[in-house]
């Protein structure tokens, strides 16, 4: 969005569409998406959106993706809001990274009081990341102190450090499997989403439109910073 305005509008246009309303403690959670998969959570305290009696508080603001890129993960507690750590399996069960990510069913699981295991779907928001046309580009271009040599390469630095100094920050390396353009109907913006395989597993990759202007084929390596977001397949209940 261009200005505070702009997104005190996006907030209260997903606010009136969205799709799901639910109630969890004394929080209010609702959750907007269009057919291009673009979605936003938010969580309000205090009446309710769009009521003029008691204008609530909005207290979280998930940018997020239908993933269709699946994750397993197991030991998914809350550490501050919207955040959640998890660890995360491969295909055969075997521990492979941590990460850190922003979760839509947070102030469910906030209510569980548990920690859960279960399969998700993982987005990746591009942050500041480079599109290489594939392995042997990536592997020629000028690395810095902080850049992946590997083309599989996922460290999840917002994982380590403090509960209160939680990021949902990871810096991703991977191969396009597949791409595809997008719009978000709400803001009229154009976005790729690129299913990208990393260090074992996959992610769904959100780039802006106007940064990345050219669709990566298969092939491809995609590697920089992103901001995770997850839903989980079975939320706690």
């Amino acid at each position: 969005t261009g200005s505070e305005d702009d997104f005190r509008r996006l907030v209260l246009e997903a606010s009136k569409r969205a799709q799901q309303n639910d109630t969890v403690g004394n929080v209010r959670v609702q959750r907007w998406e269009d057919e291009s998969g673009a979605a936003i959570v938010l969580a309000w305290r205090g009446g309710r959106p769009n009521s003029p009696q008691r204008s609530p508080q909005l207290i979280s603001f998930i940018p997020a993706f239908a993933a269709i890129s699946e994750v397993r993960l197991t030991q998914c507690h809350p550490v501050r809001e919207p955040i959640a750590v998890a660890n995360v399996l491969d295909g055969d069960g075997a521990h492979v990274t941590a990460l850190a990510a922003d979760l839509e069913q947070y102030r469910h699981l906030i209510a569980a009081g548990r920690p859960v295991d279960g399969p998700a779907r993982l987005t990746a928001l591009g942050l500041d990341v480079q599109v290489h046309a594939d392995e042997d580009a990536f592997l020629a271009a000028p690395k810095g102190p902080n850049d992946a040599a590997d083309p599989a390469d996922f460290v999840p630095f917002g994982a380590f450090t403090e509960p209160a100094k939680a990021q949902p920050h990871a810096r991703l390396t991977g191969t396009v499997v597949k791409a595809e353009r997008r719009i978000n109907r709400l803001t009229g913006q154009e976005f790729t989403v690129a299913v990208t395989r990393t260090a074992g597993f996959d992610a769904d990759v959100c780039l802006s439109a106007n940064e990345h202007p050219d669709l990566p084929a298969p092939g491809a390596i995609i590697t920089g910073g992103v901001s995770l977001s997850v839903r989980l397949d079975e939320p706690p209940a």
